[in-house]
């Protein structure tokens, strides 16, 4: 059975023992996000955090619900999927592949847990929820890290589900980080904004696994992102209506706000620890979301993410869902290769294929560029199809032998670009655009025979010498 909630995946890692309940008061303060930073490095548990300095018992804070664990990196990604914990990187993005291609359309349904408590107008103070200032040189307490944020085209009617960070301004407003090439920003800015006309918005905190992933999916324009929250699940997301504005919402979340993104309006916001390890982006104005509603559950769980170096459940989740979603964009294309990985950091995509045509790297290299996943990746690494795209031991033996510092290197000038991105210039970061490399780690076309030969197990032995090795191997002693 799918999980009906937050609630419900919670207390499936609990039994799981991936699940640590802080009852000592913690500061919202730098306290709580150096916390959650240090047991992200360690791969402890995810954190409930049932005390927070200020704030009464009944509002809690979940940090590193899908971060790393042990033994598996990710396992706790696995516990989302409810797939055993030990799944291998490879099997989980053909898994999510496999769901996302059959899609689940939502349900709509008259109430649910979210509208236990409406609280409108001049009532709504968002800092009556324990929003955490994460790390000293954030720019201030920030409410969006673990959401989903909904809006509709004007004209086509398709709804999109995406997550953008959001800072407090104040009790009313909050900052919405928009780059202008992606869905949500990018229906602001050309459907209202450019039409003088507020763009309502739903922001949605604390949903179930599948819905919060499927938001950060990165599949392409015109795909309704809760209908592959259903194919995650299995069963069809419930949705409720909002109190004021024409969106819905997942009926089970634990906090919705309700609003709107006026035309014109911004404000300073940021800077803020990103998912490339670096605080890359300075203060800068951003559109405003103006919160015109709140709605939440009794005892409210806030759920928190704080990216960084290294990497936690944002990047994982992007770096999988992600290459699920470039795998079914390169197929579509019919375009021949084996495996596909971003990885988290999400600055680089590797790509196992053969070079089935000389030049083969450079048509491979610029479908990439050209799909939502593939257009803000910078750097894009192809091997060859005898090496694990997951395996960053193997991807660096490729690069290192394989890559010729002058033939196999091919950067592409004045790409779009990310403001996130640490290696930018000032001006780079103001006009969104860089560049962009691929790196040919794969053996030329018309070398075929020439092509070195492999010293591993599985390459420098006969298949019998293999099968007999593999079949005796308890017989020598080994578990």
């Amino acid at each position: 059975m799918p999980y009906a909630d937050l609630r419900a995946y919670m207390d499936r890692l609990e039994k799981e023992g991936d699940l640590k309940r802080i009852k000592t008061e913690v500061d919202w303060n730098l306290e709580l996000g150096a916390i959650m930073r240090r047991a992200n490095d360690l791969r402890e548990p995810a954190l409930l955090f049932e005390k927070i300095k200020g704030y009464p018992s009944d509002y809690k804070v979940l940090a590193n619900l899908v971060g790393a664990s042990k033994p598996n990196v990710f396992a706790r990604v696995c516990l989302s999927l409810e797939l055993p914990v030990n799944t291998p990187a490879p099997e989980i993005i053909e898994e999510i592949v496999r769901r996302f291609e059959h899609p689940v359309k939502p349900v709509l349904v008259d109430k649910g847990p979210c509208k236990e408590n409406i609280i409108k107008g001049d009532a709504i103070n968002l800092l009556k929820l324990p929003v955490p200032h994460f790390r000293g040189y954030d720019g201030g307490r920030f409410i969006g890290t673990w959401h989903t944020d909904i809006t509709r085209d004007p004209d086509s009617g398709w709804v999109n589900w995406g997550m953008y960070r959001h800072m407090v301004h104040d009790g009313r407003s909050i900052g919405w980080l928009a780059n202008p090439g992606q869905h949500g920003p990018g229906m602001y800015y050309r459907r209202y904004e450019a039409k003088g006309e507020a763009m309502p918005m739903a922001v949605v905190i604390g949903t179930d696994p599948a819905c919060a992933s499927a938001s950060m999916s990165l599949v392409a324009s015109g795909v309704n992102e809760v209908d592959l929250a259903g194919g995650l699940r299995g069963e069809p997301v419930q949705l409720v209506k909002c109190e004021t504005i024409d969106l819905e919402v997942p009926a089970t979340a634990e906090i919705v706000l309700e609003g709107e993104v006026l035309p014109g309006e911004r404000r300073p916001e940021g800077p803020f620890g990103e998912y490339a390890g670096y605080f890359a982006s300075d203060k800068g104005l951003q559109p405003v979301f103006r919160v015109n509603c709140v709605t939440h559950r009794n005892q409210p769980i806030l759920p928190v993410s704080t990216p960084g170096k290294p990497f936690d459940d944002t990047t994982f989740v992007y770096s999988l869902y992600g290459s699920a979603a470039l795998t079914m964009e390169l197929r579509k294309m019919g375009f021949p290769f084996k495996s596909v990985y971003l990885t988290p950091s999400m600055m680089a995509v590797i790509i196992s294929a053969k070079e089935t045509y000389p030049g083969y790297v450079h048509t491979l290299s610029s479908a990439i560029w050209g799909t939502k996943v593939g257009v803000y990746r910078p750097v894009v690494i192809v091997v060859g199809d005898d090496v694990d795209v997951t395996n960053m031991d193997e991807v660096m033996w490729a690069l290192t032998t394989r890559v010729h510092p002058v033939r196999d290197i091919h950067v592409k000038k004045r790409a779009p670009s990310h403001a996130l991105f640490p290696f930018l210039s000032p001006e780079e970061r103001a006009t969104h655009t860089g560049a962009a490399v691929c790196y040919d780690a794969t053996f030329p076309f018309e070398w075929k025979e020439n092509t070195p030969r492999i010293a591993d197990f599985e390459h420098a032995w006969p298949e019998e010498i293999q099968n007999l090795v593999l079949s005796r191997w308890k017989e020598y002693g080994f578990k």
